[in-house]
């Protein structure tokens, strides 16, 4: 899942500042890999770049707060609602992160990868197999397995009970600018 569309997501939540969304994003998708604080930042600037959230004023010690724009708000109920690939470890994160947040997102999710898997197909056939066909039966019945175990993950969600943004983070983030500060 890409870093983009969870922080667009969070934010669906309100005005956070960049370290308050790293935690979100981790604590919420349960991620595989570690996520550097410095992508956060980066991609943040890019976000506003792209006129996909915008500056939101800063905390009571002079953090900067992000939030969405209108644009923003419309990719991140895309992102909620739309995969456009049965990827396990895209579904199994988005998923986790729409059930975190509040709002009628997550069976549309859900139904969106029930679709994705169903149609999804199995491994290549365009490479020549001098196996004799037995790699390419071995890759078929992998991608059916693959298939049934996301469709049994599907069918076991837990219900989670959203929860807001944290506040009891420790604070950090980025430096306020330059002037922002009175100097001595």
């Amino acid at each position: 899942m890409s870093l983009r569309h969870s922080l667009l997501a969070v934010l669906t939540l309100g005005p956070a500042y960049g370290y308050q969304l790293h935690a979100e994003v981790v604590e919420r998708t349960r991620r595989d890999a570690p996520l550097n604080v410095g992508q956060v930042y980066s991609t943040l600037d890019r976000l506003r770049r792209d006129g996909l959230i915008e500056d939101a004023g800063s905390t009571p010690d002079n953090l900067p707060l992000y939030a969405l724009t209108d644009a923003g708000a419309i990719e991140a109920r895309m992102h909620l609602t739309e995969p456009d690939l049965a990827d396990w470890h895209d579904m199994v994160e988005r998923v986790l992160l729409a059930l975190s947040l509040p709002g009628d997102h997550v069976p549309m999710l859900v139904g969106s990868y029930r679709r994705l898997w169903a149609h999804r197909g199995g491994a290549s056939d365009e490479v020549g197999d001098p196996s004799g066909g037995a790699a390419q039966a071995a890759a078929q019945h992998a991608a059916r397995l693959l298939q049934a175990s996301a469709h049994a993950w599907l069918d076991a969600l837990p219900t989670i009970e959203p929860w807001g943004l944290r506040t009891d983070r420790r604070r950090r983030g980025r430096r306020a600018a330059d002037g922002a500060h009175p100097t001595p």
